[in-house]
């Protein structure tokens, strides 16, 4: 069975992110022996920085050690200075103390300080091992800074699994899933087998595009690699169905899960509501509490709006008994939801309620208020609510500004009703 006839010969754009291909000739694995020739780095202070390696005589019998002491306690600035201070003394960094240098520079998203680690390294070899590589890749990704990321892809000897992930999760999370695509049809190419990690990232980028016919094929993949009955590899796979409007597909894959999780549930309930299925999205979300299985925020707020398509005013009510039970109702896209559903049924006191019991709010928050008190005719309300809003330094949206003008015109007009 073909795998694509469909993949792009090109595997990433050239005017998108500074693409590099790079041809290596007999490359060799990088060494981090003593008889590899040490940086040169510069400093302003270069006493103070050798002292503070030659003070310690544990730090002259084990420095990569010290180093590696530094990264595990996250200190981060002692770690950059006692290298710069191992660099003088002529020093190599070995593998496992520039991994975790690099790795202590994603946790603390320190973009400068993992350039100018990855800059120390990238003087010691042309190539990248395998372990580093695969650090570095991880973290430019977490950086979103791709163009370094394809370019350490690029110095690696040695490729597996994990680094081809990393790199089209890279592309996919920027919204280059066309890029992405390509990836992954070239990882195939190239022999490697997409793991369970894999599939998900692909198939999101699918549903984003969105696009069915490759979501189709790489339904194919699964099927064939064998990934058919993981759980996470099917919900995956409902939500591209999802995304790209094939509700029947969806529901089959669902229907013949051997096991269902709360993603699973979560995932056809709110494909349901996503394409205006709100009837059949509520027998599902009853069905999933028969299953003692809970619902998460998004799906949760999906389904008051549901109440609210329906115009069902009693469901509405039953939903928000339900929110304050399970401790949703401090959350604010909850409560958001909770406030556009009074106010669409004309319960505007029971919206007030809602919003006075809030204990942060968002520009959404006073939106819907502003928005509820307008639409039940009361433009007084709506223009007090505005200058509260503006008093407490919320910048308000185009949906408020035309909310609040609509009240002035309707205040012009017919004047308040509660007057």
């Amino acid at each position: 069975m073909a795998l694509s006839a469909n993949t792009p010969r090109t595997l990433i754009n050239p005017n998108l992110i500074n693409p590099i291909r790079i041809k290596i000739r007999n490359p060799k694995p990088p060494s981090f022996s003593n008889k590899r020739k040490p940086l040169q780095i510069s400093s302003a202070q270069p006493q103070q920085q050798l002292s503070l390696l030659l003070n310690n005589s544990l730090n002259r019998k084990t420095p990569n050690s010290h180093l590696h002491l530094l990264c595990i306690n996250a200190k981060l600035q002692e770690a950059l200075k006692y290298l710069e201070s191992m660099q003088q003394l002529q020093i190599p960094l070995d593998e496992d103390a520039a991994i975790a240098m690099v790795r202590l520079c994603e946790w603390k998203r320190a973009f400068e300080e993992g350039s100018k680690v990855y800059f120390y390294i990238s003087n010691l070899s042309n190539s990248l091992s395998l372990r580093l590589g695969n650090a570095l890749l991880g973290m430019f990704v977490r950086f979103g800074k791709l163009g370094d990321a394809w370019y350490v892809f690029g110095k690696m000897l040695e490729r597996d699994v994990f680094s081809w992930n990393v790199l089209i999760s890279g592309y996919a999370k920027k919204g280059f899933f066309d890029e992405a695509l390509c990836l992954y049809h070239r990882m195939l190419w190239v022999g490697f087998k997409p793991d369970v990690y894999t599939f998900p990232c692909v198939l999101r980028t699918c549903g984003a595009v969105p696009n069915l016919e490759r979501g189709k094929e790489i339904h194919v993949h699964v099927i064939r690699f064998g990934f058919e009955a993981d759980v996470d590899v099917v919900n995956a796979l409902m939500t591209m169905y999802v995304k790209c409007g094939d509700l029947p597909g969806a529901r089959l894959l669902f229907d013949k899960m051997s096991r269902i999780d709360r993603i699973s549930w979560n995932a056809i309930i709110s494909g349901y509501f996503e394409n205006g299925e709100c009837l059949e999205g509520i027998r599902l979300f009853f069905k999933m509490r028969e299953h003692r299985f809970d619902p998460d925020l998004m799906t949760m707020t999906s389904v008051i709006s549901a109440c609210e398509s329906l115009g069902d005013e009693r469901l509405g009510r039953e939903i928000h008994g339900y929110v304050v039970i399970t401790g949703m109702s401090a959350d604010v896209w909850v409560c958001n939801s909770l406030i556009q559903i009074y106010s669409s049924f004309g319960c505007w006191e029971t919206a007030e309620k809602v919003f006075d019991k809030m204990e942060w709010r968002d520009v959404v928050s006073w939106t819907a208020m502003i928005s509820g008190y307008e639409n039940n005719e009361f433009p007084d309300k709506a223009v007090d609510t505005y200058r509260m809003m503006e008093e407490q330094g919320f910048m308000p949206d185009e949906v408020t500004l035309a909310s609040v003008l609509s009240a002035y015109a309707w205040k012009a007009r017919y004047g308040d009703k509660a007057s």
